[in-house]
């Protein structure tokens, strides 16, 4: 895979900045990417769930 690097500043705390920003962007990303998941497998396994506790 090939990296590209981009220097928006010269200034170490402007690139600090964007460090932090893509972080936090990356950190979005997963959480969202984990409510969907969780979301799926709730909306999958509720019927399950239900059907096996109701024959009990």
């Amino acid at each position: 895979m090939m990296e590209e690097h981009v220097i928006l500043s010269e200034r170490p705390e402007d690139q600090l900045k964007a460090v932090e920003w893509a972080r936090e962007q990356k950190k979005k990303i997963l959480d969202d990417k984990s409510r969907r998941i969780a979301d799926e497998l709730m909306e999958k396994m509720t019927p399950l769930i239900m059907k096996n506790s109701v024959q009990k």
